[in-house]
């Protein structure tokens, strides 16, 4: 098997490798000067191109023992000079300890991470790494990358369907917290009402979140902790302030015993403003499961989709659905579609 091999002198640091890759097996790693100098052997680095980060070195990872091989990445790759070349593998276990350093003792720099370019939306944690899917596969990336943008705070619910075969392959997950153990919820629906799961997930930590406000305004009437419990009062369900001003509001009142602040302690997974995602293929949210869909969406609530259409049933074979463009030859399609692919928008 070949894995690729990073060329500093080429690589123009646009990122869209980490970005393509099924797998999370490689990731451009910011140092500062401290993480540079306690770098290993070998470790080389180059400085980082962009706003604001000129005090950073950067370097592109690969892990050799996660790589599927499937050249993703240096297909992509758009450097006039190859910056990825695949080589055997053998060759590339040198890396192996460039990788340990590089995800478990260099810091996430979050002044880099920016969710509107590509390049600085991959300087994120992904939360969803090395997954049992096939090489190559074009679904996980999405989800990567979704993870690296929300994945702090996110319920996921998911069809049955491949995405659900490699999102939850027991007795492993490739759902992963940070350092400081947060990460995404994940569950596996029914093929037909993964949708409405996923409401269901909305609707029952709303209800425990309107007692929380309801718990943290009593507080802040008696004057107790006041000032964090208006600003979590305020600010709490702003996504840039939210865990914030949750954790100065489980500081402000932790030498209090009453009710109220014992309500909040016990629930305070519930505090922070969640991002609510139901995963799944064509199959679920074309055919079978497209009426929930149409009722959760049309309910106006703050929840999301994300459809995987690959415009057969994947994971069962290949059959033609709803999602399979007119003319395309399927399972149960031999002789080409007759019907045009539906408009789920």
């Amino acid at each position: 098997m070949d894995v690729p091999e990073w060329n500093i002198s080429a690589c123009i640091q646009c990122n869209q490798c980490a970005l393509v890759c099924p797998h999370a097996a490689i990731r451009p790693i910011l140092l500062d000067e401290n993480e540079a100098k306690m770098a290993p052997a070998g470790f080389e680095t180059k400085k980082a191109l962009g706003a604001g980060l000129d005090k950073y070195q950067y370097r592109m990872q690969v892990s050799p023992y996660d790589c599927t091989g499937c050249g993703s990445c240096a297909n992509v790759c758009p450097a006039k000079e190859k910056a990825l070349i695949m080589k055997p593998l053998d060759s590339q276990l040198k890396e192996a300890p460039n990788w340990t350093y590089a995800v478990e003792e260099v810091s996430i720099k979050k002044d880099a991470v920016n969710a509107k370019t590509v390049k600085n939306s991959q300087f994120a944690k992904p939360y969803f790494e090395f997954s049992g899917a096939c090489a190559g596969c074009g679904e996980t990336p999405y989800i990567k990358l979704i993870t690296q943008l929300y994945g702090d705070r996110m319920y996921i619910t998911n069809a049955s369907g491949c995405s659900s075969a490699y999102g939850g392959s027991t007795p492993s997950s490739p759902y992963c917290t940070d350092k400081k153990g947060f990460g995404p919820a994940w569950a596996m629906s029914l093929f037909e009402d993964n949708a409405e799961y996923a409401y269901g997930y909305l609707l029952g930590q709303d209800a425990i979140k309107r007692q929380l406000v309801d718990k943290v305004q009593i507080l802040a009437e008696r004057g107790v902790a006041k000032e964090a419990c208006e600003a979590y009062l305020e600010k709490g369900m702003d996504v840039e302030y939210s865990r914030q001003v949750s954790d100065d509001l489980l500081a402000a009142i932790a030498g209090d015993t009453s009710e109220e602040a014992e309500f909040i302690r016990q629930n305070n997974e519930f505090l922070t403003k969640k991002s609510v995602w139901a995963f799944g293929g064509d199959g679920w949210a074309y055919d079978i499961g497209y009426g929930g869909l149409d009722h959760v969406l049309a309910s106006g609530k703050d929840i999301n989709i994300l459809v995987m259409d690959t415009e057969v049933y994947s994971n069962t074979g290949g059959q033609s659905s709803k999602a399979t463009a007119a003319g395309a030859i399927a399972k149960f399609a031999a002789s080409g579609k007759d019907t045009k692919k539906k408009d789920l928008a």
